[in-house]
């Protein structure tokens, strides 16, 4: 996902921008400007998605209360709470990128594997959708409450997955182990 903004960026770039690109010491950073573009903008993607999955709920809520399930009221509130609060981490997030002042350098396997955790993220994003769906299908009782605690364990989940992408950037050597980062579906790299 990252790439393929990346290629875009660099598709853009005017005729001056190839030429400095060209200059000794600034390839380089004009790559990194561009995956540091790149990144925001599949973070921005990732909230603008789960914005759409917080309305869903809202919407569900709304259904819930006019079904006489004002039980569950409390339980859909806290898992908007959580997705709000998830929503603002992801839109505020430090990109995966240092520039050339700062004290925390992130190298370019770096970034690779910084990548892997955005489209970890964007899986699990997914996976929230769905369920948020199975919510919306389930009947009052035991249903309806197995399915809050399934959103709120993958909302829980894609926190976790959040988190160490933060500490991966705070503390970049974390990512030479490659066991760090997420693992991915390989039909969703790309």
């Amino acid at each position: 996902m990252t790439e393929r903004f990346s290629e875009f960026a660099k598709g853009q770039m005017g005729a001056i921008e190839e030429l400095i690109k060209g200059l000794p010491g600034v390839k380089g950073y004009v790559d990194k400007e561009l995956r540091r573009d790149a990144d925001k903008r599949v973070r921005m993607m990732i909230a603008a998605e789960l914005e759409q999955d917080k309305q869903q709920l809202f919407d569900l809520q709304k259904k819930l209360l006019k079904r006489g399930g004002l039980q569950w009221l409390d339980d859909v509130d806290g898992a908007i709470q959580k997705l709000q609060i998830l929503i603002d981490r992801v839109k505020t997030a430090s990109y995966g990128y240092a520039g050339f002042f700062d004290a925390v350098r992130i190298r370019e396997n770096q970034l690779d594997a910084l990548h892997r955790f955005d489209v970890g993220m964007a899986q699990q994003v997914a996976g929230i959708k769905g369920a948020i769906e199975t919510l919306a299908a389930a009947e009052q009782g035991d249903d309806l409450a197995a399915a809050i605690d399934g959103l709120t364990n993958a909302l829980a989940e894609l926190n976790r997955l959040f988190d160490k992408r933060h500490e991966a950037i705070v503390a970049p050597d974390l990512l030479l182990d490659t066991s760090y980062a997420p693992d991915l579906d390989p039909d969703a790299v790309g």
